[in-house]
């Protein structure tokens, strides 16, 4: 199959200097058990600005899922999927094994990679740590599972992004998704049933402290995960890396035009993307403040837990081209 291949008039390779203008990562859950770093660079001289290793801490309820991965040639933010299954590797979700293995990996992407020599790159990364460890054959088995992420990846080379999985993107006063067909699917019906409690007198409060809505749909979050890099999964296939051949038709490539100045690129904890991270940050706030149940304008298939800050890790990365 084709690479999905989203055309872009005046385009050409990227040659000159990248640059991080802002970077923002921060876990779902609140105070002690998230770790922010925002980190702003002015363009400089050099070629590359490398902006030191992010850390991560929690207080042993379970690590931020999402990463950011930079080299001289690559940028990308990778998103590790929530865990649907009990394994766990290293002691660690298996999003989490997902968005580090990755982390790791994509810096040592050929230069001149293009999306599908990318895809099988990583792919194969994940497939070894399941060899490595013993795993695949239950990987194999159980596509819940896999360690299973997202990622949205800029090519300094081709000047390309590409999008495996539902990693969001936006340039030019544009933004780019990605969307797993069945989540709106999924979203909806968990939306049904919290508003069908609303209305006999359950409190916000409470269903976000037991969301009701989750465990109806949860069963179905699971067996979703068929379709992921499923041959025969028809209109309900989506792409992702878990360590299983790509439906290359499945990732979205997007050439940049030669004038794109800016590239923001970022998880899904964000249902809205501005130009910059402070606008960003405000209308999620807004969102989150307005629904936190996640049932209305941006339906999701979880909502902000109590004592969570937001309904979902998320991460930001503008870098100036």
């Amino acid at each position: 199959m084709h690479i999905m291949t989203w055309k872009a008039d005046d385009t050409a390779p990227k040659t000159g200097p990248v640059t991080v203008v802002e970077r923002f990562q921060k876990g779902k859950i609140a105070s002690k058990r998230a770790q922010t770093e925002l980190a702003r660079s002015q363009p400089s001289g050099s070629d590359f600005f490398k902006i030191p290793e992010e850390k991560q801490e929690t207080d042993g309820t379970g690590l931020c899922e999402d990463g950011i991965a930079e080299s001289r040639d690559f940028f990308a933010v990778i998103d590790g999927s929530t865990s649907k299954g009990t394994l766990r590797m290293d002691g660690k979700s298996s999003g989490r094994m997902a968005m580090e293995v990755l982390r790791a990996s994509i810096p040592c992407l050929p230069k001149d990679a293009d999306a599908a020599t990318a895809a099988a790159c990583l792919t194969s990364a994940i497939r070894h740590y399941y060899e490595v460890h013993g795993l695949y054959e239950e990987a194999a088995r159980h596509a819940e599972s896999r360690m299973t992420a997202s990622a949205v990846v800029y090519s300094v080379h081709r000047h390309e992004v590409w999008m495996i999985g539902d990693c969001l993107c936006r340039f030019n006063g544009m933004t780019y998704t990605n969307p797993k067909p069945t989540d709106s699917i999924l979203a909806g019906i968990r939306a049904d049933v919290l508003r069908h409690l609303l209305r006999k007198g359950h409190s916000i409060a409470d269903l976000c402290t037991r969301d009701v809505g989750r465990e109806w749909i949860w069963t179905h979050l699971k067996d979703q995960c068929a379709f992921q890099n499923a041959d025969d999964a028809g209109p309900f296939g989506y792409a992702v890396l878990d360590g299983f051949p790509v439906d290359l038709s499945q990732i979205r490539v997007l050439p940049l035009p030669s004038d794109t100045q800016e590239l923001i690129l970022a998880s899904d904890g964000y249902p809205v993307l501005a130009d910059t991270l402070e606008e960003t940050e405000r209308l999620l706030a807004c969102s989150l403040a307005e629904d936190p149940l996640r049932i209305g304008e941006h339906p999701s298939t979880k909502g902000v837990a109590a004592g969570n800050e937001s309904f979902d890790d998320r991460t930001y990365l503008r870098i100036k081209l």
